[in-house]
């Protein structure tokens, strides 16, 4: 009879083990993993409900209209795109398979709220049945700038709000027309220029002479007198058998920190990064998550990070002056400038700012996010007055607005395929920063430099957001 007991127990414990894990894996499907569920391309339901739901808009922060459904007048509806290419890498397209905010947001634009009273309404009035609508943090205004700015220079450009991570603008060349891909896709796909790749997001580059912003942290907070750390730049140095050259091998004399930043010496911030060391400089790259995985609407790739605590000194100081192998999104350079913008702290970066239903409530609304704290707010402002520099009397003065101050980085990236990239990161105004931007324009020779292109973007940006 104990045996009996002692099975039936067992038994037990074993259904009852089996029940609570069946529930743990519903709750995961349910909460953790519902919106990848909900987006994949293999959930079955949302090409049956698209068969007869309009699809709900996509629209700017303005209520601009840059995606939507019309009717055929056969019951089915096509996609159409107001803006055309001016907005393709950020709304994507949605006709062979969906990209872009069609593919991240396709679960709201195709879910009805309301769906019973809804449904009624069709089958007896023969309303439309609508889909939620999707308001994103982007402007047009700000968008059609930096598009127009970009024109046919690849590269990209990236505009944020340092103190919430709200993305205003986010171009990339080259482009496509999003109406018109299912008919030109076969040219699209095999194009040498790869213009379904948002290089925004997707695009990685050598981050040149921006980079100097870590090294410069690091020097911060890993060289206790750094404040007294000069360098008699003589326009090139020697490390480790690799030869260190500063712009056209200009002189820069006897630099400190700040004097370095603003005239982009290399052999002041080669030295520097001696002085760190290849594990606190490659600490510092963690610490400003230059290596992690970045949670955001559109897809994106992930930095990479080639310097170790064992790397050789040749390959540390190129890193430092941002020469190396280390290659960085348009996207993260606008997070990390924003984090300097913001007291050290970087925000997530965000597209969606709610959910609008077909009965003009309004849904889920992003809240902002902190991600880290990539540095101290001392920090953040000696690095900002130094930056302030850069653009007053440095190598950044194309960046300029009147009656603004604009803080900000310039780059050169060295391209083994071509001419040298131009970049340039930078906020504005320096002492109450509203917008950030960063942006990297290829074989800059060709098309011209980043900078007075940011200096622009920064100008619209503002009058966007009212300053």
């Amino acid at each position: 009879m104990n045996r009996m007991k002692n099975s039936m127990r067992r038994v037990f414990w074993l259904f009852a083990l089996c029940f609570f894990l069946a529930l743990g894996y519903v709750v995961k499907l349910a909460v953790f993993d519902r919106k990848e569920i909900s987006t994949n391309a293999y959930n079955r339901r949302l090409y049956v409900e698209e068969e007869d739901v309009k699809r709900g808009d996509i629209t700017d922060i303005n209520g601009e209209v840059i995606a939507q459904s019309v009717a055929n007048g056969d019951g089915t509806y096509h996609r159409e795109y107001p803006r055309s290419r001016m907005a393709a890498h950020v709304t994507g397209y949605s006709s062979v398979g969906k990209t872009g905010v069609e593919a991240a947001e396709n679960f709201e634009l195709n879910t009805l709220h309301h769906e019973l009273l809804q449904r009624l309404k069709h089958a007896f009035l023969g309303e439309e049945l609508v889909g939620n609508s999707v308001v994103l943090t982007l402007d047009m205004q700000v968008q059609s700038v930096a598009g127009d700015l970009l024109g046919n220079a690849k590269g990209a450009i990236v505009v944020m709000e340092p103190s919430t991570g709200r993305i205003l603008a986010l171009q990339a060349y080259p482009d496509f027309d999003p109406n018109t891909v299912e008919e030109n896709w076969d040219s699209l796909k095999d194009d040498e220029d790869s213009p379904l790749v948002n290089r925004a997001t997707q695009g990685l580059y050598p981050p040149g002479s921006t980079f100097k912003i870590v090294t410069a942290l690091a020097g911060m907070n890993y060289c206790k007198d750094w404040e007294n750390f000069t360098y008699e730049c003589t326009g090139e140095a020697s490390f480790e058998g690799k030869v260190i050259h500063c712009y056209n091998d200009k002189a820069h004399g006897t630099v400190d920190m700040a004097g370095a930043l603003a005239a982009s010496c290399n052999c002041y911030f080669a030295a520097l990064a001696k002085e760190i060391g290849a594990g606190n400089l490659r600490n510092m790259m963690t610490k400003v998550g230059m290596e992690d995985e970045l949670d955001f609407t559109l897809e994106s790739s992930l930095n990479r990070v080639n310097l170790t605590a064992d790397s050789t000194e040749s390959e540390l100081v190129e890193t430092s002056i941002g020469q190396g192998r280390t290659s960085v999104t348009p996207l993260y350079m606008a997070m990390l400038i924003s984090a300097v913008a913001n007291d050290g702290v970087m925000m997530q970066p965000y597209l969606v700012d709610h959910v609008v239903y077909a009965n003009g409530e309004e849904g889920k609304t992003t809240v902002p996010e902190k991600v880290m704290n990539i540095c101290t707010t001392q920090q953040a402002e000696l690095l900002t007055q130094m930056l302030v520099g850069v653009v007053e009397n440095g190598t950044g003065t194309a960046a300029a607005i009147s009656g603004v101050t604009v803080a900000g980085k310039t780059g050169t990236a060295e391209n083994a395929t071509g001419n040298d990239h131009s970049w340039f990161v930078g906020f504005a105004p320096a002492e109450d920063p509203k917008v950030a931007v960063a942006v990297v324009i290829e074989n800059a020779n060709a098309y011209g430099s980043a900078t007075p292109i940011a200096g622009k973007v920064l100008q619209a940006a503002l009058e966007a957001v009212g300053e």
